[in-house]
């Protein structure tokens, strides 16, 4: 495969009050932004969305997976990890009982899920998050138009801001339970007089989760760098990693984890390894006063081995991605709104091989994977006095080609081609200085994945998103309420069961089936030491019918969407940057798999997590975080159990999350 070595040298205390900090185009600060605000959201759009700033990232951020932080962020959300711990290893999240794989992830407007799989794995290039300015987290089908399509959310990442007015560094060393050690450090030039900025930051980071041998070992390094002048701007983001980790991903007995809670069903002999390199090359110019473009070139690359070891021998299972993509946008302001165009291609190849160890050089399969892309689309806001319109539509046309390798037989081709016409319109409505309201109607497509289409499934899949939202704030308390309702047609969804030999879940196409609910935040704050939060879900989902081979189930519920999911939060800061919280989580139980058996039902829970924030001199400072006090057994993610793969299940399995820990992050400003 080819490689770019890119060997470039080097809550939630509030949190959730983020609301709103990128607005539109007129509100941006500098040219990086408008790159930025080309790919996402603005405060009118009718999108339920959340924006969130740096500083808030880095009051909940020791290191955590990125998914992790999200779900600290956001209603809706529940994540769920391999190996047990917050750090290290494979960690997934789902938005409305969605999976991560139809969630469209980016940064800076670019790509980051996998084209083939649309998994986003956040554990090839760890410490992800600590590199990032913002975040823009949308829920429902939105307006994520670059890669995979925006079907159940989207989540838009934005690197660090490299033109700032200092410099500045910071070294962090963060320890804690399961045999957690992670050594970082960053460097920040600002602007200099030549109108130049350099960001770059190292993390090293070990651990040996909290199941047994299910460890992980990594290193990423993140480089940005560019140059800004008044009516234009280039930049380079670059990232790179490598990781190693045990697998854990199998589904364990109740009775086993009763008997001894880090029990792991794989073998101790299994640990993957992969990296991952990312380059974008980012052009942007103010036209005139009220237009401005920018063109963005990447290149994405990943590859590694996963094993599995199962009868006395070790099969590995080894891929190898190159990710060539180009885009451009246009953004013009006319007197009452603005207009926004622009067009995105790549093209994507796979190479998926297999061979049982140790004869790497004589694989048993292998095959590839051809996929294109070409899409096109627009976006135009009208700002009245008190109404403003909305209107996104795109046009998506690809194809994708999975060709078996002659050597080995017949080398049967799969060949697919799809064109879909997504669409979003809405208005949004200021009734007074204290209330707003949206109502958007979105309509989007999204094809099978490569596993699907190799696990049988044939169409492609479609979702109706009516979201109907309302926003409230005055000095001391702030509200965000919207109702969802999501119909879906052909859903790819979820059965509740793996691939053999893999961790990836299997899912069929089901005719008719919907989810629908209610997402709220709270905020009240009422003086400057004290901060109070709630964010809270109900949903409810439906699927029509479901066929399981022999028999056929109607309105059953969706695998994983639980009814309720409240996150509620305090805080209170007791000096300059230092401040303690409390915050919680409750999440009604679920079904495990789509014949909604009661005897595969993850169980509710409820955990309790705080922190202490402390400034402790000058260029000194210390977080506490304590995860799990009451040190609940719990889980997120689960399903029937067949060790075997000979078609009979066994029974009620789960992956356990972390029990009671703790991770202490010490840091230094340079």
């Amino acid at each position: 495969m080819r490689r770019i070595g890119l060997l470039i040298s080097v809550l939630f205390t509030s949190t959730i009050f983020a609301q709103d900090i990128l607005t539109s185009l007129e509100d941006s600060l500098s040219l990086e932004q408008v790159v930025i605000t080309s790919s996402r959201s603005s405060t009118n759009d009718p999108v339920t969305f959340i924006n969130v700033s740096k500083k808030e990232i880095e009051k909940i951020n020791l290191g955590q997976d990125p998914v992790v932080l999200i779900q600290a962020l956001s209603p809706s959300i529940v994540t769920y990890s391999d190996g047990g711990t917050d750090i290290g290893n494979y960690s997934q999240l789902r938005m409305r009982g969605i999976d991560q794989s139809r969630i469209n992830m980016t940064l800076n407007g670019v790509p980051l899920n996998d084209m083939a799989d649309h998994g986003t794995y956040f554990s090839n290039f760890s410490d992800f998050g600590k590199s990032i300015q913002s975040i823009q987290i949308q829920r429902g089908a939105g307006s994520g138009q670059r890669g995979t399509a925006s079907y159940g959310g989207a989540i838009n990442f934005e690197s660090i801001n490299i033109f700032g007015d200092n410099t500045n560094g910071e070294a962090q060393l963060t320890f804690g339970s399961f045999g957690t050690l992670r050594t970082a450090a960053e460097l920040s030039t600002g602007k200099n007089s030549n109108g130049l900025g350099f960001y770059g930051r190292m993390t090293r980071t070990e651990t040996g989760g909290y199941k047994y041998n299910s460890g992980s070992d990594s290193y990423s390094l993140f480089f940005s760098g560019g140059k800004l002048r008044d009516k234009d701007m280039f930049k380079i983001t670059a990232f790179t990693g490598k990781t190693q980790n045990g697998q854990s991903y199998l589904h364990v007995p109740l009775n086993a984890i009763e008997r001894d809670p880090r029990t792991n069903n794989n073998d101790i002999n299994d640990i993957d390894d992969f990296e991952q390199n990312m380059v974008q090359l980012q052009y942007a110019k103010y036209a005139n006063d009220n237009t401005t473009f920018d063109v963005t070139a990447y290149y994405n690359s990943a590859g590694g081995v996963f094993p599995f070891s199962f009868g006395g021998d070790q099969f590995m299972f080894a891929l190898e991605n190159d990710h060539f993509g180009a885009m451009a946008n246009v953004t013009k302001q006319h007197s009452n709104g603005t207009w926004n165009i622009g067009a995105h291609t790549y093209v994507f190849d796979r190479i998926n091989y297999e061979y049982i160890t140790p004869l790497v050089t004589e694989p048993y399969t292998r095959d590839f994977t051809d996929k294109k892309e070409f899409s096109a689309y627009t976006k135009y806001t009208i700002d009245l006095e008190k109404f403003s319109l909305y209107a996104n539509a795109e046009i998506r046309a690809l194809s994708m080609n999975i060709k078996g390798d002659p050597t080995f037989g017949p080398g049967e081709d799969i060949d697919n081609s799809w064109t879909f016409i997504n669409g979003v319109i809405g208005a949004s409505f200021k009734m007074d200085s204290n209330n707003s309201a949206y109502v958007s109607l979105a309509h989007t497509n999204r094809e099978p994945t490569r596993s699907d289409i190799l696990n049988g499934v044939e169409n492609s899949e479609s979702v109706l998103d009516l979201e109907l939202g309302w926003k409230y704030s005055s000095t001391l308390f702030k509200m965000e309420a919207n109702l969802f309702s999501m119909t879906f047609n052909d859903e790819i969804s979820n059965i509740g069961a793996l691939e053999a030999l893999s961790y990836m879940e299997i899912r069929q196409n089901v005719d008719r089936s919907s989810r629908y609910g209610v997402e709220t935040s709270f905020w009240y704050t009422p003086n400057s030491n004290w901060n109070a939060a709630l964010n809270l879900t109900w949903m409810d989902s439906n699927i029509r019918e479901y066929d399981n081979g022999s028999r056929v189930f109607t309105n059953v519920k969706h695998v994983f969407a639980s009814n309720w999911i409240v996150q509620p939060m305090v805080s209170y800061a007791f000096a300059e940057n230092s401040s303690f919280s409390l915050t919680g989580r409750y999440v009604s139980e679920s079904f495990s798999e789509l014949s909604n058996n009661e005897e595969f039902i993850l169980s509710s829970h409820f955990i309790l997590n705080a922190q202490l924030d402390l400034f402790i001199a000058e260029r000194i400072g210390a977080s506490l975080m304590l995860n799990n006090i009451f040190d609940n057994l719990y889980f997120t993610e689960g399903g029937p159990i067949d060790s075997d793969f000979d078609g009979v299940v066994e029974g009620m399995g789960y992956r356990i999350q972390p029990p009671r820990h703790f991770y202490i992050m010490l840091k230094y400003k340079l």
